[in-house]
């Protein structure tokens, strides 16, 4: 059963700071996921980059895999009139652990304050339902089996914020998956909203041509990434990784200065412990921009 979900002030005055995980459920089964609200405990306002080393691409896991593609935030809602100051955020968490000892999630994220932004309520709710559905699908999948005598499985995720402005909100999730015998596998979602609408924006959102711009994005990033990697450059690897393809750009996020792609473990390096980054000027990405679309203003429109 989940238990009743409360605004983020109600969390913010009520929830103790740190590492609050709560023993809930039956292992294997999907159990209420416990909002807190509190001081971050990887970073304020910002996630440490997940540092366990892979030494051999990990196995897919289907419960995981499942969620690569951007959840849908409803119906976009009418267009409204925003505030001129930007919203608040308070760092919220999906927190739960099994009671036999099996399990442990702790998932980060930004929670909208209610009245600070008008779709705060709904951007809320499809965002934890996400992260709960992450969790319970994790749970009873490559959690429920205990790896080793004494080893905790564990589900550990943060978040950066990378553009919160009273229109646009531009968030990276970061989650280690410590549930493997071949060691821990780290996995990156970005969330981009249209606070004037309360939905997500999507790729196509953006360009009036979608195939030219991944082109663009393709021939900024191999370069930046070549110097960027350095000993941990693979030309057949990173080649591959960052073809003109919408599946290698998925991840990507709004930021004043271009377009930050993150790409996944094992993408563009052979090291597993790395979610490379690239941010691609807007200039370059301009001639092919929807002019009056969500973003238009960061291109200079």
């Amino acid at each position: 059963m989940r238990s009743r979900r409360r605004s983020p002030f109600d969390r913010a005055r009520e929830a103790a700071p740190g590492f609050a995980i709560v023993g809930l459920g039956i292992a294997g089964v999907f159990v209420a996921m416990n909002v807190l609200v509190s001081s971050a405990p990887f970073g304020s306002g910002a996630s440490a980059s997940p540092n366990a080393g892979v030494s051999a691409p990990p196995p897919p896991s289907p419960s995981l895999q499942s969620l690569d593609t951007p959840y849908p935030v409803g119906s976009a809602g009418p267009r409204v009139s925003l505030p001129t100051d930007r919203p608040t955020i308070v760092h919220s968490a999906v927190s739960e652990s099994d009671p036999g000892g099996i399990w442990k999630v702790y998932l980060l994220y930004p929670a909208f304050v209610e009245g600070t932004t008008p779709y705060a309520d709904a951007i809320d709710s499809e965002v934890l339902t996400e992260l709960e559905t992450r969790a319970a699908q994790w749970e009873g999948g490559p959690a429920a089996i205990r790896q080793a005598p004494g080893k905790v499985n564990t589900l550990y995720g943060s978040f950066t914020t990378e553009m919160l402005t009273a229109a646009l909100g531009s968030f990276t999730l970061s989650w280690v998956d410590d549930s493997r015998t071949s060691g821990p596998a780290s996995y990156v979602e970005t969330l981009n909203f249209d606070l004037g609408t309360g939905q997500r924006i999507g790729f196509d959102d953006l360009f009036v041509d979608s195939t030219t711009a991944l082109d663009i994005l393709a021939g900024q990033a191999l370069p930046m990434l070549q110097d960027q990697l350095g000993v941990d450059y693979d030309p057949t690897l990173t080649v591959e990784g960052t073809n003109p393809s919408a599946a290698n750009y998925l991840n990507w996020a709004l930021t004043s200065e271009g377009m930050k792609i993150t790409f996944a473990s094992h993408q563009v390096s052979p090291r597993g412990d790395l979610l490379p980054t690239v941010v691609v000027p807007w200039h370059f990405l301009k001639p092919v921009m929807v002019e009056t679309g969500p973003v238009a203003a960061l291109a200079g429109f």
